[in-house]
Formats: structure tokens, C-alpha cells, sequence
């Protein structure tokens, strides 16, 4: 069996108080410095409001990453979490505004990546590579219509002519050290611009759980477990565009990633019949290394067809990952005495294999009397192969398990078409957008010695309608009243479909469900907008077969399998403020208050519960000096509700201190993460046959230094967009 070291660095929690203290030092006199010439910082107020921190528009908000402070050596989904309305749960789940299954773009495509390994992904890209982030929490029709809302996070790109780019260092230091670089380098020279981006990230973290399972039985389970990860991230895009005329430009884009990753968890648990004493202990250690590489390649197209706005786009793409993983798991149990009751040598193997081919093609026609036209088209197929062995030692060797073993494959096939109007008049605005999405599936599990063949087929339509309107009350249109239909879908991701059982520890395992079916979101909201300074929203969201992890007891083993619950209400009320309460001091703040009702089926009893939550974010951003700048935040979030769990309430805080340098190419940041480390979750689940609480604590509270600097020609020019492709939607459900 692999053994996998990890050293932890316990001196940090005693360290970060001191550099607390160091950091609120730093403020306090550059505070009373700033005051030396007050001429040169009011200018400097007036740059840097050109590129706020969070912009408020009709549709999304922007978040720019640039000016986040406490992004200093972090990565993508650590800048997500501190978005306005963002929550990543400690499994790396995201959500906006309260909706979960959001789909995440990178530049404006999807990453076809499972929740799971979208987390991981985005541990893997730098802060530093990323321009912007773009949460769209009622997108139109132009976008696909998988997910309850989407974010869009726009990597950094430059077509200024000649030679320039950036680059970025970050660290990080909490329990285990992190590091986060990236190299982003772009050359124009006439009718030709080259372009790449290097990233590399460094991530390492632990998870410790402390859990009580009580049974209807009368029988108790306490667990204690210590996990710890170690992965490295190596990330490449490199393209060229060639600008055939004024009017048409082609590109090819190359993508690639490598991931290796290794991880191991040592845990404990007693089982307790009668009384306090233990029947039995369990003693249980495993360990994983994992490989997992993707490559891909886009060719784009896009054609002016005319000065006043008519285009058309085109994408083909083509990624494929594949994933090689081990993992060694062994478990003792003794009795009371001492004595070795059982014991259990596994191995399993993880291979991967998945290949996404995408097309799409994006019409925008404006035409007279502020009228706009879009249509567009968008075929996917994807073909993946899960082939999950399981062997038992016996004696000296490993022999195959055929009754736990797995080989899954699956191929879907989505065609779209969508068409959206858009009309401005003097007061009023409307647009409304009809998509249309055909899903063909097909999945196959083969036999084997002791499983026997089995397959399964579906063929389903569906149409996502999406209507806005908005009003200005007034002719400068200060005051703007929105309201807005959307309809939305969440397909299971390609793994969730796999019905091969994972083994977690002795007495928790995952699988999946080829019976899953896909969730459909309505939702409504109406809008309230004052000179983008403040803002509320009302919302009310419905969810048909609410796709949930669903615990189920078999003896004393916790199996979660993903399951269609039933059904999800939600009422939102969403209020904002985004303005210089005082000079040099500005504000963001975020409310969100939502009453949940769940009504469905989870272990064959009726579930029907209700909860009223709500979260709190507010940023301040300091402009101590022309060259120096502040940031202070926090995220207060009440009790959750999520199927058959419900989280209790959490806080934590952050904060940072930023200084131009090197004639203001150059940035250095200082930035303390969770600071009283408030991010430590607590679950609880409560049914008639299981009574289960548990702790869970990650490596959160950490500081960070970073360092940018850009170089080359610093002029203002024509931009254009290196998505990724069409094939967003589909990477974002591998796994």
C-alpha cells in the first residue's frame, strides 16, 4: 500500500493572529500617510471608478478580480466564493442567490466538468489569469439552458499591437502551503495575434470530520476522520487569430491541463449497542493517487456583416479527458478485547475515459426602431467510459471483485435552436427568447461473470421560454422596474448515471443512479434598480424532480445515491447597495432572504419541511492613497436546508491591503482569509430511522502574498473574445 506524507504546519493557527495584528498595523500608518497629498489621491479616485470592484447592470453583475484584494494568491474558486451572492459549500458545491446546480462558463463555454471536478478545476486556476466574473442569475436564450443560473468567468486577454502581457505569483499559507502563478502573454503584428496563458497552482489542504449517527435500532456510530489532499495543477491555452479583413476573423484555440493529485484518510469509529462503552472500534486508512489530463481544440469564426451591428459566429470543438486513478483502502475492526475481528484489504481502479465533440453558430441581426434579433444553433455529442475494477486481497494478492466491479458507459446527444426579439423604446424595454433542446441518451453497463447486461435509452424535447420587461420611471432612468420568466433544465452529470459504488470509509459509500432524471426550473423575478446604487428583487422559483443527494441506512453503513427528490419551492427577496457611503470609502453589501419548502421522498418516507434563511455579504473598499488601497469583507450565512440535511449558521471575514508599485505596472497584495476561522460547517439529518450530526473542518484561515506586474504596450484596442468553444455545457456534467 502507498503511503503519501504529508507535513501540517500547526504553527499557522498561533502565526495568523500576529499577522492580523501586523496587517491593521500597515493600515493604521498608511492611513495617516495618505494624507501628504490629497490632490494626487482624488485623482486617483477618478481612475480607478472606471474599474469597480462589482458593477451592477440589467442583466448580471461583474465582479472585476483585479480589484479584489483578497484574492491575493488565491484561485478561481476562492475569487467565486467572495462574489456577491455566491456560496461554495465545503464540498465545493456553487450557488447563486440561493439556486443550486449553476452552470459555471469559462469564457462564455462550458467546462463539462461534475461538481466535484469542476471544484478542483478551479483550485487549479490562478486568480491571476482571470478578468472578470459574470453572474447572470436569469440568463437568456442565447445561453444553454442547462443549470439554475449562470456564472461566466472571463480569463484575461489583450489585442494591443506588439508585445505584452502579465504575470502573477501568489502564496499561500494556512495549515499547508499554496501556491498560485500565471504567465498570460499576447503578440499582435498586422492581420495576425498570437496569445497564450501559463498557469501553474500548487493546492494541499485537510478535512477533519467528527460525526454521531444514532439508529432507530438503539445502536450508535462516532466517527472521526482526518483527511489530507496534495495536487498540482498545469494549465495551458495558446491560439492564434488571423484577421482575414476588417470584417472576418478566424482563430484556433488549444487548450490542456494535467492534474495529478494524491490523498489519503486515516479514521476511527466505535459502535456502541447498549450503554457508553464500545462494542466494536474500527481502524481504517486509505490512499489514492489520481491522474487526470485534458486537451482540446476550437476553431472560431466571426464575421461583421455589416456597420451596424449584424454578426455571426461559429465554433467547433473538440475536448477529450481522460482520468487514470488508484485508490488502496484497509480496515480493521476489534472487539472490546482487543482481539481482530475482521479485516479488509481492498483496491480499486478508476479509469476515465471521455471525449465531447460541440458545434454552434450565433446570428445578431439589429434592425430599425431599436429592434435586435439573435438565433442561433448548437448540436453536442459526448461518449464516456467508466471502467471501475474492484479487487480483495487474498493471501499475497489482489483478485478481482465481479460483483462490485463496474463498467459503465454512456453517449448523449443534444440538439438546439433558439430565437430571441429585443425592443427599446423611450421608457420601455422588452425582449423574449424561445429555445428549444432535443436529449438523446443512451447508457450501457456490459456484464460480467456475476453482473449480468444491462442498458437504458431515453429520448425527450424540451422548450425553455424567457421573457424580460423593463420600465424607467424617469427619462435619465434613474429608477428601473424589471420583471423576468425563465425556464431552465439540470441534467444529471455523466457519473451521477453510474451505478458503480464507491467506498468512502467502513461505514459511508456513494453511488450513483441510472434511473435519474433530469430537474426543471421556473422562476420569476421582478426588479428594482436606483442609478445602480441600490437595488431589491423579488423572486419566486419552482423545482420539478429537485435532483438530491439522498442518505440511505443499510445497517450501519451511510449510503448516498442522487435521487429525484420532488419538489422545491423557493421565495427570494435580494437587496443591494453599491455606492461611497464617505470619500475614499466604498460599499457593497448583499442581503438575501428565502423561505424553502421541500416536499418529496427520501429512504421511502414522505418528506415535507420548510425553512426561512437568509445571507449577508458586505465589502468595504479603502483608497488610503494613490498607491495604496484596503479591502474588508464578510459573508454571514443562517441555517440551510438541502434535501434531508440542514447546515447551521457560519461567519467569516477577510481582508487585505494592496500597494502599486513599479510606476503602477506592478501590484503587491497582502490578503487574511476566514480569519477567526468561522468556516467550519455542521450538518444535521433527522429521520425515523437515523438521528446524524456532524462537524467538518477545512483548512480555510489562511494568508496570502501576491505579486502582478504588466509589461509591453499599455494602448486601448480592439478585444476579442477566445472562448473556449461551444462545448461548456457537456464538460460541466463530467463525472
Amino acid at each position: 500500500m502507498p503511503q503519501i506524507k504529508f507535513v501540517k504546519t500547526n504553527s499557522m493557527k498561533s502565526l495568523i493572529p500576529i499577522l492580523t495584528m501586523i496587517l491593521l498595523f500597515v493600515l493604521t500608518n498608511t492611513g495617516n500617510a495618505q494624507v501628504k497629498d490629497t490632490s494626487k489621491a482624488l485623482k486617483e479616485v477618478t481612475v480607478t471608478a472606471k474599474m469597480p470592484l462589482i458593477k451592477h447592470k440589467v442583466d448580471r453583475i461583474i465582479v472585476n478580480v483585479d480589484g479584489m484584494i483578497t484574492a491575493a494568491g488565491s484561485n478561481a474558486l476562492e475569487v467565486l466564493s467572495k462574489s456577491p451572492g455566491v456560496f461554495v459549500d465545503i464540498d465545493g458545491n456553487i450557488q447563486l442567490n440561493g439556486k443550486g446546480g449553476v452552470l459555471v462558463l469559462i469564457d462564455d463555454k462550458p467546462t463539462y466538468l461534475s461538481a466535484q471536478d469542476l471544484a478542483a478545476y478551479l483550485r487549479s486556476l490562478p486568480a491571476g489569469i482571470i478578468d472578470k466574473i459574470e453572474l447572470i442569475s436569469n440568463p437568456p436564450a442565447r445561453y444553454d439552458a442547462s443549470g439554475s443560473a449562470v456564472i461566466n468567468i472571463q480569463l484575461k486577454k489583450n489585442k494591443t499591437p506588439g508585445f505584452n502581457g502579465n504575470i502573477s505569483i501568489g502564496y499561500n499559507q494556512g495549515a499547508y502551503a499554496r501556491s498560485n502563478d500565471a504567465l498570460n502573454i499576447n503578440y499582435r503584428h498586422k492581420k495576425v495575434n498570437v496569445f497564450s496563458n501559463l498557469s501553474y497552482s500548487r493546492d494541499a489542504g485537510y478535512t477533519t470530520e467528527n460525526g454521531r449517527r444514532n439508529y432507530s435500532t438503539g445502536s450508535t456510530t462516532l466517527l472521526n476522520k482526518n483527511y489530507n489532499y496534495f495536487s498540482n495543477g498545469y494549465n495551458l491555452r495558446a491560439g492564434i487569430d488571423y484577421y482575414v479583413s476588417g470584417k472576418t476573423t478566424l482563430g484556433i484555440l488549444l487548450t490542456g491541463g494535467i492534474r495529478p493529485r494524491s490523498d489519503q484518510l486515516n479514521y476511527n469509529s466505535d459502535q456502541v449497542s447498549t450503554g457508553q462503552k464500545p462494542d466494536s472500534t474500527a481502524l481504517g486508512h486509505t490512499a489514492g493517487d489520481y491522474q487526470w489530463y485534458s486537451s482540446g481544440v476550437n476553431l472560431n469564426l466571426l464575421h461583421r456583416i455589416n456597420k451596424k451591428g449584424a454578426s455571426i459566429t461559429g465554433d467547433l470543438d473538440y475536448v477529450n479527458i481522460h482520468v487514470n486513478g488508484s485508490q488502496y483502502l484497509l480496515t480493521n475492526v476489534y472487539q472490546v478485547d482487543g482481539s481482530l475481528s475482521s479485516a479488509n484489504d481492498i483496491m480499486y481502479r478508476l479509469p476515465a475515459d471521455i471525449n465531447i465533440w460541440s458545434a454552434k453558430t450565433d446570428y445578431n441581426l439589429p434592425l430599425k426602431g431599436n429592434v435586435s434579433l439573435e438565433a442561433g444553433y448548437k448540436s453536442s455529442w459526448v461518449s464516456t467510459d467508466y471502467n471501475n475494477s474492484w479487487f480483495e486481497k487474498a493471501g499475497s494478492n489482489y483478485l478481482p471483485d465481479y460483483g462490485r466491479s463496474d463498467h459503465f458507459m454512456y453517449k448523449e446527444n443534444i440538439n438546439a435552436l433558439y430565437i430571441s426579439a429585443a425592443k427599446e423604446w423611450k421608457h420601455w424595454a422588452i425582449k423574449g427568447g424561445l429555445r428549444m433542446e432535443n436529449t438523446r441518451m443512451h447508457g450501457q453497463q456490459p456484464g460480467n461473470m456475476v453482473i449480468a447486461d444491462s442498458a437504458f435509452k431515453r429520448n425527450y424535447t424540451n422548450f425553455f421560454p424567457s421573457f424580460y420587461f423593463s420600465w424607467k420611471a424617469d427619462t435619465s432612468g434613474r429608477h428601473t422596474f424589471t420583471i423576468s420568466y425563465t425556464t431552465r433544465i439540470r441534467r444529471p452529470s455523466y457519473q451521477q448515471l453510474n451505478p458503480f459504488l464507491f467506498y468512502n470509509d467502513r461505514y459511508s459509500y456513494t453511488t450513483g443512479n441510472p434511473g435519474l432524471r433530469p430537474q426543471n426550473l421556473y422562476a420569476v423575478e421582478l426588479k428594482y434598480d436606483y442609478k445602480s446604487i441600490f437595488g431589491v428583487e423579488l423572486a419566486y422559483l419552482k423545482v420539478n424532480n429537485l435532483i438530491q443527494s439522498i442518505v440511505q441506512p443499510v445497517g450501519d453503513v451511510f449510503v448516498t445515491r442522487p435521487d429525484n427528490f420532488g419538489i422545491n419551492y423557493s421565495f427570494n427577496i435580494v437587496s443591494w447597495f453599491s455606492a461611497d457611503v464617505v470619500k475614499d470609502w466604498h460599499v457593497n453589501a448583499k442581503l438575501i432572504v428565502f423561505h424553502l419548502i421541500n416536499k418529496g421522498m427520501a429512504d421511502d418516507q414522505i418528506v415535507n419541511n420548510s425553512i426561512n434563511s437568509g445571507e449577508l455579504e458586505i465589502s468595504n473598499e479603502l483608497r488610503l492613497s494613490k498607491k495604496w488601497s484596503a479591502e474588508l469583507s464578510g459573508l454571514y450565512a443562517s441555517s440551510h436546508l438541502q434535501g434531508q440535511t440542514k447546515t447551521d449558521p457560519f461567519l467569516t471575514l477577510n481582508g487585505g491591503i494592496q500597494k502599486m508599485i513599479l510606476k503602477e505596472k506592478g501590484t503587491l497584495k497582502l490578503s487574511v482569509n476566514d480569519i477567526f476561522q468561522g468556516m467550519i460547517r455542521r450538518d444535521h439529518i433527522t429521520t425515523a430511522e437515523i438521528l446524524s450530526q456532524r462537524r467538518v473542518e477545512t483548512d480555510t484561515r489562511r494568508i496570502g502574498i501576491a505579486f502582478s506586474y504588466r509589461f509591453g504596450k499599455d494602448t486601448n484596442n480592439r478585444k476579442r473574445n477566445h472562448n473556449t468553444g461551444g462545448a461548456a455545457e457537456e464538460q460541466g456534467r463530467v463525472n
